[in-house]
């Protein structure tokens, strides 16, 4: 039979056998969206997770010394910049206090930190313009300038050492530097005293642990040298948890297709049985078995991917109401499985059909 003429006798036959295509449509569509409503939320709540792990804060790496080692010199920063994972790495000074120069003592305190490394990646200038590298020149944040009293982005602060800044604009702090916000940035590539604090971001979560052992191998020999923060111990003791889940959610769904191939199955072999003569008819004007099969199968898979496909949109309504959207890509997967799964389901019961003997299917009454 040619392409042609089984396409048309599909679809005809689909429309023909109303009630098995019907049943078909309904189980399919079930089977998606009962997969999509329970494997699909966890699919949604892995991504979510993922892309948490994958913010900038859940790649940060925080090296601070707390004894004023001067293990965090410009040098060691500048090779801290040269490992292969690193993003970027900021350095940060010991705050000072400083307050606005015209209003002399008594002024509000705000914290003065001399920022060096990849500065660009830890605040963005929103107006005004950069310090000058090595000058007496700050920047401001929104929170600072109103603590200062400075109507605009400019002026002149002094340190408790009696040392004027000139206030060049006002900057922003980007992920995960938020802690800047409130406080008065200098910047400086190579400033004279040791830095505080060392934030590497890595380039990906999983790349974080072998950047804080690199990292600890040139700058701390001695363990206890420096404090270590990171999300390394926080993803380790997801992982365990997030492959159970996955483990869990693949079997789940594994029986959810199970259920609807049993269904199809059955709903296929009531199909053949009623239809048993004009299936045996078919077979005496000639069409072979694997046409017959070939037929039976496709008129159950066409009402069955309509059903996938409505319930693909159905499940990704419902999952986007709940706050809690599904990955399209995993909804289309869904529906894919859904339909080949009735069409596998379809050809145990569609070869029984075709291997019997047509002679003795039409003499049955």
């Amino acid at each position: 039979m040619r392409v042609g003429e089984l396409a048309r006798e599909v679809c005809a036959s689909a429309i023909a056998a109303r009630v098995s295509s019907v049943l078909a449509l309904l189980v399919s569509a079930a089977t998606c969206l009962a997969a999509l409503l329970t494997v699909g939320q966890q699919a949604a709540a892995e991504q979510r997770l993922a892309q948490e792990f994958a913010r900038p804060a859940a790649r940060t790496l925080t090296l601070t010394d707390d004894n004023n080692s001067s293990l965090l010199s410009s040098a060691a920063v500048d090779t801290l910049r040269s490992l292969d994972h690193a993003e970027r790495v900021v350095a940060l000074g010991t705050p000072r206090d400083a307050s606005n120069g015209a209003l002399g003592e008594g002024a509000t305190r705000v914290s003065l930190i001399v920022v060096s490394g990849d500065v660009d990646g830890g605040i963005t200038l929103a107006a005004g313009r950069m310090p000058s590298p090595g000058a007496a020149e700050v920047l401001v944040s929104a929170t600072a300038q109103t603590k200062l009293g400075l109507a605009v982005p400019s002026g002149v602060v002094e340190t408790t050492d009696h040392r004027q800044w000139s206030v060049v604009g006002r900057f922003v702090p980007l992920t995960p530097f938020e802690q800047l916000e409130g406080q008065i940035v200098a910047i400086d590539p190579s400033p004279a005293d040791a830095n505080r604090e060392v934030r590497i971001v890595a380039d990906s979560v999983a790349s974080v642990s072998g950047t804080q052992a690199a990292a600890l191998a040139i700058l701390a020999p001695n363990p206890g040298d420096l404090a270590v923060q990171s999300a390394v111990a926080a993803a380790a003791t997801s992982a365990s948890p997030t492959a159970q889940l996955t483990a869990f959610g693949r079997s789940l769904l594994l029986l959810i297709l199970g259920a609807g191939a049993f269904f199809i199955a059955v709903v296929v072999l009531a199909d053949v049985l009623i239809h048993r003569r004009d299936l045996g008819r078919r077979r005496t004007l000639g069409i072979t078995r694997a046409d017959l099969v070939t037929l039976v199968a496709l008129r159950t898979t066409l009402p069955s991917a309509l059903g996938a496909a409505l319930a693909a949109g159905a499940g990704l309504a419902v999952a986007a109401a709940r706050s809690l959207p599904i990955p399209p890509e995993f909804a289309f997967s869904v529906a894919a499985l859904a339909t080949i799964t009735a069409a596998v389901a379809a050809v145990p019961p569609a070869l029984l059909a075709a291997w019997r003997d047509p002679v003795a299917v039409m003499r049955t009454p």
